[in-house]
């Protein structure tokens, strides 16, 4: 998932108008953000698959970043780390919750999407549906779609910035349709590590900066 995941954090920017969307998408994103750092150490693994031309997705060893414990680890410490700085929106007494409920989100979608790979923790069985490549993609974007618009309901931002919003859910969600049917696998692992968490990092300081001159 990729646009999936851009539109769990509009929907909790429309839940929490006083946390920063920038804060909250890369609360949605995280596990990912996680996932390609340890790829570019060696600590998880990415190959592709032998049936790769028919589900166009990659075969992932994550226990670190996508295992159901570790999930819930790296919520509870983005929910923490947000505290402890004194992150906007502090004064809403749900706000930890949810920032911890953003980030859980991404394990959520995952194990919609992803065939059983997720463990529990390190070495245990996995877990994950496996949706079709079609159903799959059609779910992500009806996600997007929710997402984005109970933002556009509930923002304050202007109608300038809410576009600029719409413009960048819309580019993501062709760069997705884009990676769930490309038939050319990619071939270098690090490379793909690197240009996804470019890509991460330009969405998460998109959505901040319009959220914040917004503002």
């Amino acid at each position: 998932m990729l646009v999936g995941h851009l539109g769990a954090g509009l929907a909790a920017k429309a839940v929490a108008p006083r946390i920063g969307l920038g804060t909250l998408v890369a609360a949605a994103f995280l596990l990912d953000i996680l996932l390609w750092l340890f790829v570019t150490l060696h600590i998880e693994g990415v190959a592709v698959p032998g049936d790769y031309a028919e589900t166009h997705r990659l075969a992932f060893i994550f226990p670190w970043s996508h295992g159901l414990l570790m999930a819930f680890a790296w919520s509870a410490a983005a929910a923490f780390v947000w505290t402890w700085s004194g992150g906007e929106g502090k004064y809403f007494a749900f706000a930890p919750t949810v920032i911890a409920a953003t980030t859980f989100s991404h394990w959520i979608l995952d194990w919609l999407v992803h065939p059983p790979e997720m463990p529990i923790w390190a070495g245990s069985e996995s877990l994950g549906l496996g949706l079709g490549q079609s159903v799959a993609l059609a779910l992500e974007l009806v996600i997007a779609a929710a997402g984005l618009a109970a933002f556009v309901f509930r923002s304050k931002l202007s109608a300038s910035r809410r576009t600029a919003i719409v413009g960048l859910t819309l580019v993501v969600a062709l760069l997705t349709v884009f990676g769930s049917t490309m038939t050319s696998p990619p071939t270098d692992m690090l490379t793909l590590a690197g240009t996804s968490l470019l890509a991460l990092f330009v969405v998460i300081v998109v959505a901040a900066v319009v959220d914040r001159e917004g503002g």
